[in-house]
């Protein structure tokens, strides 16, 4: 019988292995099977899948536990084996927190740019250039932000320890002595029975649910303004290839949408959210623990499979046969006439 750590660590490397290989295919069809005026869209796919490799590192090279318990939520690494420094993991940690940050307004700034895409009204031009670099820069800019709050607000201190120490050692048979962590309790106990609202807890949550429900509503209000554009560009198409093109870019945007909010909008607003509210979630937790190392990976699937270009490419490969059927791949001549949105 695996033990949970066991099993972490077999999905936490087995995810690092798949987010290497596949964002590394993922970059090599991008910069070979693209076509050359799909503009920045591909350096910004590239600067992403690049962006997930470095997520799947600092999450296996860190080992991360997500735990909850009452009335709290830490993220711990087993300090017992670490050669570098109690101070370093800290900062792996937090690191690796503001992973979470970037990913979700790279997501946002995926949408907003699909859609400008669609319009058609010239608005591409803001991501050339200089702008092209601010919009590189945001999630960086995010992530920053992600990660000195988890430092500055949610690190360690003795009444934090006191409190997760028996469920730490039920949960995982880790002493506290042994884990580096960052984590928040939202309720305190006062000497008269009650419980008071711990403040740098609810700092920390405010700004962290400030920034998901920003690159949420962006997602919300970009992709049902693309879902709109979609649906009229495919009665305004004129030819086949342009009708199964704007079907490919629809699905392409579903599922896109689907797997952050699955793997990574849900659980962790929940784990950040539900403690609050007395919600002992400790068996949940552990299932963030998989899925917040298994994003990267999962995460490039959708355009390699639903973008035919990158799709047969992969057929062909793999298969050593051309698929005809509903095939799309947009010629260098189609694409000077405007016809791609990609």
């Amino acid at each position: 019988m695996y033990t949970y750590q066991e099993v972490k660590n077999w999905v936490q490397w087995t995810s690092f292995g798949f987010s290497l290989f596949l964002n590394s295919l993922l970059i090599y069809l991008i910069i070979t099977k693209s076509p050359k005026k799909m503009g920045n869209y591909r350096h910004l796919m590239i600067y992403f899948s690049l962006f997930a490799m470095l997520f799947s590192t600092i999450d296996v090279v860190t080992g991360p536990f997500v735990h909850s318990y009452e009335k709290s939520f830490c993220v711990l690494a087993d300090r017992r084996n670490w050669p570098l420094g109690e101070n370093f993991q800290f900062l792996m940690i937090c690191a690796l927190c503001g992973c979470f940050g970037v990913t979700i307004t790279f997501f946002a700034i995926h949408f907003v740019f699909r859609y400008f895409a669609l319009e058609r009204q010239g608005r591409l031009a803001y991501f050339h250039g200089c702008y092209f670099v601010i919009w590189l820069t945001i999630p960086v800019i995010f992530g920053v932000l992600w990660g000195m709050t988890i430092g500055y607000f949610v690190g360690p201190d003795l009444e934090k320890t006191e409190y997760l120490r028996e469920s730490i050692l039920t949960s995982y048979n880790l002493s506290m002595d042994d884990v580096t962590y960052v984590g928040s309790v939202y309720w305190r106990k006062k000497g008269d029975g009650g419980e008071e609202i711990v403040m740098d807890s609810m700092i920390a949550m405010g700004v962290f649910m400030t920034m998901m429900t920003t690159s949420f509503a962006v997602v919300c209000y970009y992709g049902y303004k693309s879902y709109k554009r979609i649906t009229s560009l495919i009665y305004e198409g004129e030819s086949t290839y342009t009708r199964n093109l704007q079907k490919q870019l629809y699905k392409a945007l579903v599922v896109q949408a689907i797997i952050p909010i699955v793997l990574m909008y849900a659980p962790v607003g929940s784990y950040l959210i539900l403690p609050f509210f007395g919600v002992n979630i400790a068996p949940f937790s552990k299932l963030v623990t998989f899925v917040y190392a298994a994003y990267p990976a999962v995460d490039p699937l959708p355009l390699m499979f639903i973008i035919d270009n990158y799709r047969n490419a992969i057929s062909d490969f793999f298969f050593c046969c051309t698929s005809n059927k509903n095939r799309v791949s947009a010629t260098e001549e189609e694409i000077s006439r405007g016809h791609t949105t990609i």
